[in-house]
């Protein structure tokens, strides 16, 4: 019988692993027998996850992934690891009206939803490919498909995913 951690590999990165659908990937990754690597802003929520997934081999990477500083971390917390399985599930969302939003607040929308996950992507696929298997999990949003009053940047970030 195959399973998941034959087909992928042992070591699987989940980012938003603090909170939410990042969280419930780790747990149920965990149970699968995958080892993890935990990647969100809040190292105390990602080291209170890690104490919960004690039956795994669990390594915690706090970083901002708005930043090319917690991107380049990431890839080189991971670099010994024979990863074969990313979950990029890290993403916030704004809403109200475009122009009221703090632009700053907007643009790392962007930097978190888009170009951590197309740097991500990028990274992890290359080793992918040169293992031979593996795979990306990305997660997006039902507002992808359609524009959404009051959060239509929120929906472009989930469609640019999709």
């Amino acid at each position: 019988m195959t399973t998941r951690l034959t087909t992928y590999g042992p070591w699987a990165v989940v980012t938003g692993a603090s909170d939410g659908i990042g969280r419930e990937f780790a747990r149920a990754l965990a149970k699968e027998g995958f080892k993890l690597v935990l990647v969100a802003r809040r190292r105390q929520a990602l080291e209170s996850l890690a104490k919960e997934l004690r039956s795994t081999e669990v390594r915690v990477v706090d970083v901002d992934l708005a930043t090319g500083e917690g991107l380049a971390r990431v890839e080189a917390e991971t670099r010994d690891l024979d990863v074969g399985l990313l979950v990029a599930s890290a993403g916030f969302g704004t809403s109200g009206a475009f122009l009221d939003n703090a632009r700053e607040a907007e643009l790392s929308m962007i930097d978190v939803n888009c170009r951590a996950v197309a740097a991500l992507t990028h990274a992890f696929g290359h080793r992918l490919v040169k293992r031979g298997r593996g795979g990306l999990v990305l997660l997006s949003s039902l507002v992808a498909f359609q524009g959404v009053r009051h959060a239509a940047n929120y929906a472009a970030t989930k469609a640019w995913v999709q």
